[in-house]
């Protein structure tokens, strides 16, 4: 099945291994389950997207699939517009929130990192949010289910077909959350468009794993700080990043870029 149908294998085996691991995290999150379950797990099941894409590699491609994807989690050398995109855009992001809501004295002055380390979320945001998710998740979302929709689509469609699975991917850890609503999904899911945008751009300019995983990684960093400084910021910082989405749309639809010539696997 997975040789025949590798792209749906992908995302069947993302979900379930992602979900087999926070579905009874939020059904004991909410009370429903008497479950009590270690807040590591979460972690884990941040890794259910790259263990996805090495079972399908290894059926399909077999090692030599699987190690030009560890290659790409290792590449480094990108060109430099593109180096100082992935690493320095988040922080441009969080800086133009901050002052739509005349907030960045609080940066500044170091009161966000003095109410992160009040709450003790340090590990949370760095090691939990940001590093784990970034290393679990890109190397399947990108570096495997992004070359195979660029191969069949313009970049434009592809991340428009990621698009749902990426954020419906989401859902159990969303729901788990005390503050979860129906509105406030879509509006987390136009926040996963737009970075699914920003995503795809990365990737077809440096073809780089590793690239996405730091920008990932980045991105969750930069949104918590925005979210401590407050919840206007967190929307200012919500909506810088859906209006560059649109930007990166627009880009494709002038330039109208097509599909990879040569196959990534």
């Amino acid at each position: 099945m997975i040789r025949r149908y590798p792209l749906f294998s992908y995302f069947l085996l993302a979900f379930a291994l992602t979900w087999v691991i926070e579905l009874p995290m939020m059904y004991a999150g909410r009370g429903i389950i008497d479950l009590h379950l270690p807040h590591w797990l979460e972690a884990l099941a941040a890794f259910g997207p790259f263990l996805a894409a090495v079972i399908v590699l290894r059926a399909t491609h077999g090692a030599a699939g699987v190690s030009k994807l560890l290659a790409s989690l290792v590449h480094w050398r990108v060109p430099g517009i593109w180096l100082a995109a992935a690493l320095f855009s988040p922080f441009a992001v969080m800086l133009a929130a901050l002052s739509m809501t005349g907030e960045t004295s609080l940066l500044f002055s170091g009161e966000v990192c003095r109410q992160i380390s009040a709450d003790g979320r340090w590990f949370e945001i760095l090691v939990l949010s940001a590093l784990l998710r970034g290393i679990g998740e890109e190397p399947g979302w990108r570096g495997y289910a992004l070359p195979m929709l660029r191969g069949r689509y313009g970049p434009l469609l592809a991340t428009l077909a990621l698009w749902p699975f990426w954020a419906v991917w989401h859902l159990p850890a969303y729901l788990a959350r005390p503050d979860a609503s129906a509105v406030v999904f879509v509006l987390f899911s136009l926040g996963i468009l737009a970075a699914t945008f920003w995503s795809t751009l990365l990737y077809d300019k440096t073809r780089s794993v590793l690239m996405l995983a730091l920008w990932h990684a980045l991105i969750n960093i930069t949104r918590a700080f925005a979210g401590q400084a407050s919840p206007e910021a967190f929307m200012a910082y919500n909506q810088v990043t859906i209006l560059l989405g649109l930007v990166i749309a627009v880009y494709w639809l002038i330039t109208r870029p097509g599909k990879y010539t040569e196959p990534v696997y």
